[in-house]
């Protein structure tokens, strides 16, 4: 069944965080001066290292990127670093271990005020399982190898230099990109709207490429027995499932 995922309704404070987050990356500078209705952003920052053995971290964010990046194979730990942007109330975070899993969020600050966003920037060892969501952001993922799952109701999602066996990536309205380094044995990628890009390497793959109103490429060898299942859809933009450079 081709279902369709549609961008979620945003609050004033996610459109605030989104808009805050564009002009930073249009102008390379910081969002400390961006206002809402005349209010000023404020900001702050806090790293920390957690060292029980988690083998999966889950992160869910009310507003705000998510970059995690697979470290080296000495990596033991998880390391994070929270970037706040709000303009009333400062947003409350959490980090907690339930059993392996490593969980980290965010609120909404209250309601109170127009901006209200948590950055994460994550190491983590490669093998690591990861679930990412956030409601306004974009998700990017480099060089692990276990089972990611993302989520962005209004941004893109990246996964660079890949080598996780399943994978599912959707968003309601941004692009995914997902560039793999090993065959994975499972792909679902999906955007509301956006393009979807998904680059493999050198093997033949059970391909399903829809979208309801781009373009279709697919050239990577195709064949519907095989091991490896790649799924690709888009509500409006363009699909190509095509070959690592």
């Amino acid at each position: 069944m081709n279902t369709r995922r549609t961008s979620a309704r945003l609050s004033p404070a996610r459109r605030t965080a989104l808009v805050c987050t564009a002009l930073a990356a249009a102008t390379a500078v910081g969002t400390a001066g961006c206002t809402w209705n005349g209010a000023d952003v404020r900001s702050a920052s806090e790293s920390y290292t957690v060292k029980e053995k988690v083998t999966v971290v889950d992160i869910d964010a009310y507003a705000g990127d998510i970059t995690l990046t697979a470290a080296g194979p000495e990596r033991r730990t998880v390391g994070v670093t929270e970037d706040l942007e709000y303009d009333k109330t400062k947003p409350r975070t959490e980090h907690t271990v339930d059993g392996n899993t490593l969980r980290l969020s965010t609120d909404d600050c209250g309601g109170n005020g127009d901006t209200c966003a948590v950055g994460y920037t994550v190491a983590v060892p490669a093998a690591m399982d990861v679930r990412l969501k956030t409601g306004v952001g974009t998700v990017t993922v480099r060089g692990t190898a276990g089972k990611v799952s993302a989520h962005t109701d209004g941004g893109d999602i990246r996964m660079l230099k890949s080598r996780a066996p399943k994978v599912t990536a959707d968003t309601g309205g941004g692009d995914v990109s997902a560039t793999f380094a090993a065959a994975p044995s499972r792909v679902r990628a999906e955007s509301g709207g956006g393009d979807v890009k998904v680059l493999l390497p050198r093997a033949e793959y059970a391909v399903n490429a829809t979208t309801g109103g781009g373009t279709r490429e697919v050239t990577v060898p195709t064949g519907s027995a095989s091991p490896h299942k790649i799924t690709a859809r888009s509500g409006g933009g363009d699909v190509s499932v095509l070959p690592a450079p």
